[in-house]
């Protein structure tokens, strides 16, 4: 408002300049602030939305989830497809499919977790959840001796709050194909990413490591 009366001397003038402005502006101003009020209404309601279709999908989430894994060897998984269906896009949604590529596995049925597992990677929008999908993966397809495939998706993992884990599985990788030298630099590549909260089940996989190429290394008595 201040330069809109800036260069009148009067206060007759100042009043006519802000007149003036107004004639010119004013509706424009009225519908704006309409518009603005109308968006705060929306933004509103659909937080107030979005929040209620999550506390309702929370609590469909946990009593299937619970029904689930309360059926121990004869489990059903109907339900738990319906609510991954009928929830697709949605955090839970996603949580639901990985138990569903667990039962998979638990079945031993790496190619129907393989599959479960790659869809939901490639249409997962939680990045959170995204490393643990890619973990899991990783895992199922070293089961099926796709190594490549597994280092690749483990590759593929950028958040170095998973760095100790992606390494880890590396290792076990590397030894699956028979790689004592690569699986040692992976452990301890863990290790040393683990700040002193080392993982003991790691800590012995290393420690292991060093006992057999100790024990395959050439004796000085050998040597000569």
């Amino acid at each position: 408002m201040v330069e809109i009366i800036e260069g009148y001397e009067t206060e007759e003038q100042q009043v006519d300049a802000i007149k003036k402005w107004w004639n010119d502006n004013g509706t424009m101003l009225i519908v704006g602030a309409v518009i603005g009020l109308a968006g705060l209404w929306g933004w509103r309601y659909y937080g107030e939305s979005v929040t209620a279709s999550q506390e309702k999908a929370s609590t469909e989430f946990a009593q299937v989830s619970a029904k689930f894994n309360a059926q121990g060897d004869a489990q059903d998984s109907t339900e738990l497809k319906q609510f991954v269906a009928a929830n697709e896009g949605n955090n839970y949604a996603t949580l639901g499919a990985l138990l569903l590529a667990k039962e998979a596995v638990d079945a031993g049925d790496f190619e129907l977790a393989k599959t479960q597992l790659s869809d939901l990677l490639a249409s997962n929008e939680v990045e959170s959840l995204t490393p643990i999908i890619a973990l899991r993966l990783a895992r199922v397809s070293a089961e099926l001796g796709e190594y490549d495939d597994a280092l690749s998706t483990l590759n593929s993992v950028e958040d170095d709050a998973f760095l100790v884990k992606v390494n880890q599985v590396k290792g076990d990788i590397y030894l699956k194909q028979g790689d004592t030298d690569a699986a040692r630099d992976a452990y301890q590549t863990a290790v040393d990413a683990s700040e002193g909260r080392i993982d003991p089940v790691l800590q012995l996989q290393l420690n292991d490591l060093a006992v057999q190429q100790n024990a395959t290394a050439p004796k000085l008595d050998d040597a000569q």
